[in-house]
């Protein structure tokens, strides 16, 4: 009874998000590495055409995308033995400039590389010409100095596994992660039959005044075409549930038990709190609230995206919602998600 009263504070929180005008919808999910134990959705997915959110609701992940499409890939390549984590950048793209020559993959996936956290590419270049300006971006300081989120390590990560695999992100990505976890509607640009599904995004600075369909939000990510290791994946609670439920089973067929093991480890130890893709404790931008237990792993996304998994006790939680349709500044979805989350903890006994 106690936990039906819990789940219904869940509940209310969610719809306050709509009424306060965070949001326009919001889908929740948590389970175990066997069950989903509760899923809920509240408000429209697109108001303007006035249907409804549920667990099969397409959002547009943002960041996101770095653990869900990019890391898992970087990471099949390693087991694979395509990829070695010390590989130098300059080694697996040719014409990078000579600092490259000190910033290797494990760098770009710890956020140690000394790169920038964001540069608004979109205003110089799209498309072939995107690439050669986000490369000649010299790095602020030395790999292994400290740690600095940025969206261009996984940008360039992104165009590793292009030059490894000769497939784009998105095509390998869905043969080697999306396609064996029994994810169908996880991908990037869905085309006209997703757009129905869609939690609609807007607020870009880029495209001001225009309601986003099915088209990624992230300005970076759009000028790329919309597929970039870090941002423009879109899915929906349904395929994560079952990413976090493979990962949670040591990979299942997705992933290596080893892999996994290494993503639920902080891989900086004295500078930060990050493993390949996921932060982890002491990284503040883990979202982990007030009462979630320090071992776990999580990480989230601008357009109001996160996702936090544990092993013991075992847990996960899917929180996604479109809180960029409504605002542009994270100044009132921050305290609701910390809310939210520990609404979600107080779930977990």
């Amino acid at each position: 009874m106690r936990s039906a009263s819990r789940w219904r504070t869940v509940e209310q929180l969610m719809q306050q998000g709509v009424e306060q005008n965070i949001y326009s919808c919001c889908v929740t999910m948590v389970g175990d590495a066997q069950w989903v134990w509760y899923a809920a959705s509240v408000g429209l997915a697109d108001p303007e055409k006035g249907s409804e959110a549920n667990t099969d609701t397409l959002f547009d992940l943002a960041s996101l995308t770095k653990p869900v499409a990019c890391a898992s890939s970087i990471m099949a390549l390693v087991e694979e033995g395509v990829l070695p984590l010390e590989a130098p950048v300059s080694s697996l793209i040719e014409e990078a400039p000579s600092w490259f020559k000190r910033i290797r993959l494990r760098h770009l996936l710890t956020h140690t590389s000394g790169l920038p956290a964001w540069k608004p590419f979109y205003e110089q270049a799209q498309g072939d010409a995107f690439m050669p300006v986000v490369l000649n971006t010299p790095p602020m300081r030395l790999p292994e100095v400290d740690y600095e989120y940025s969206d261009l390590n996984y940008i360039l990560l992104g165009e590793v596994v292009r030059r490894a695999t000769g497939k784009s992100l998105a095509e390998f990505a869905t043969e080697r992660i999306f396609q064996p976890a029994d994810m169908p509607d996880t991908l990037y640009n869905p085309g006209e039959s997703y757009l129905h599904r869609v939690a609609v995004t807007g607020n870009c600075p880029w495209r001001k005044g225009q309601t986003l369909r099915g088209e990624v939000h992230d300005a970076n990510a759009w000028a790329m075409g919309g597929v970039s290791g870090h941002a423009g994946l879109f899915s929906t609670a349904t395929d994560l549930a079952k990413f976090c439920q493979n990962l949670l089973r040591d990979g299942n067929s997705v992933l290596s038990a080893l892999t996994v093991r290494q993503m639920f480890q902080n891989q900086i130890a004295g500078i930060g709190g990050q493993s390949f893709g996921w932060f982890t404790t002491p990284n503040e931008m883990l979202p982990r609230a007030n009462l979630l237990p320090d071992t776990c792993i999580g990480h989230s996304g601008f357009t109001g995206t996160a996702l936090v998994l544990n092993r013991q006790p075992e847990f996960f939680i899917v929180l996604l919602s479109n809180r960029v349709y409504c605002a542009f500044e994270g100044d009132l979805w921050l305290p609701h998600r910390r809310r939210l989350f520990n609404a979600l903890g107080a779930l977990l006994t």
